[in-house]
């Protein structure tokens, strides 16, 4: 074999050698994608949670509003989560100091936390699943796993707290440790969730804008009562002409990166095609979720029969 032929077979470097995806996170996928079931599960049951939340505009949907977290301008669930993992972990700590030495105040406080940590876990979960039906594909099997292990894990630590009332502690410090363990595993699902799969994040947190105004489009082309997407200087935004009123608002949907301009107008607030999030044209604040991040807004004029665009800060 010669010099060139060892050169071209042999990768000379780790840029040249593909990926891999760690461990877990194969695992992880592997999981998801061969439990054929987790779709014939999630489909009536987010179509039993999209109907009782009803369309905007119902008084239903206000309930929506509030799990998702619009009122906060920051999703819910990531605040309600920490609550049963952090109360499970001193559980688990307080049961593992009780079986050395048996103290009776040790074993209550243990029991306090286990309740604390199930009071927590119903507040994860109602928000978790008014998060999750507005998910699609892979990330909807990933949550309905997710949030199967976690009913799972609930009632075992519920059956733990019972069996502590009955005087079984130590088969209910067995139950309750099981269930600890897995929910490690289900811990790991929700951040492939958040960090990997980018839901709950603000899709247009990292769209900045130039200082100064950008023409985009002859005033003459815009028609009055209809959407239309420009370009300022590589960020998509949207344009709404209404009376001599001019609004410019990003177009890519703060939820999940969905297209504004494709979707609808009523009473000044454009949704979105993919999931319906409200948002103000006059301001980008946010009138219904899923989406719980503002919009970007733009400064309008129009100089020289074009109009031009500024990005605006949010306070």
């Amino acid at each position: 074999m010669t010099t060139s032929e060892t050169t071209t077979s042999t990768p000379t470097s780790w840029m040249e050698t593909p990926p891999q995806n760690p461990p877990l996170k194969r695992i992880a996928a592997e999981v998801v994608t061969t439990i054929p079931w987790l779709d014939t599960l999630a489909r009536p049951l987010r179509h039993w949670l999209t109907n009782l939340y009803g369309q905007p505009g119902k008084s239903s949907y206000r309930i929506k509003d509030f799990l998702n977290g619009v009122w906060f301008g920051h999703p819910l669930h990531p605040v309600f989560v920490t609550i049963p993992l952090g109360a499970w972990t001193a559980t688990l700590m307080l049961d593992m100091a009780w079986l050395k030495d048996m103290d009776e105040t040790t074993a209550r406080n243990a029991d306090l936390t286990l309740w604390l940590g199930l009071a927590g876990a119903g507040l994860s979960a109602m928000t978790g699943a008014t998060n999750w039906i507005d998910t699609d594909g892979m990330e909807q099997r990933t949550g309905m796993l997710h949030g199967l292990l976690n009913a799972g894990i609930t009632v075992s630590n519920l059956t733990s707290a019972f069996l502590r009332m009955t005087g079984q502690r130590r088969a209910a410090i067995t139950l309750a440790t099981l269930g600890y363990a897995v929910s490690l595993y289900s811990a790991y699902l929700g951040g492939e969730l958040s960090y990997s799969n980018a839901i709950g994040v603000n899709h247009v947190a990292w769209q900045g804008g130039s200082d100064d105004f950008v023409a985009v489009m002859n005033e003459q082309d815009l028609k009055p009562g209809k959407l239309t997407r420009v370009d300022v200087n590589g960020i998509p935004a949207v344009l709404y002409k209404e009376g001599r009123a001019i609004y410019a608002i990003a177009a890519t949907c703060s939820h999940l990166g969905g297209p504004l301009d494709e979707g609808q107008v009523t009473d000044g607030v454009v949704y979105c095609p993919w999931h319906n999030s409200g948002f103000r044209l006059c301001d980008g604040s946010v009138a219904n979720s899923p989406a719980v991040y503002p919009q970007p807004t733009f400064a309008v004029r129009t100089r020289n029969s074009r109009i031009e665009l500024r990005r605006l800060e949010h306070a």
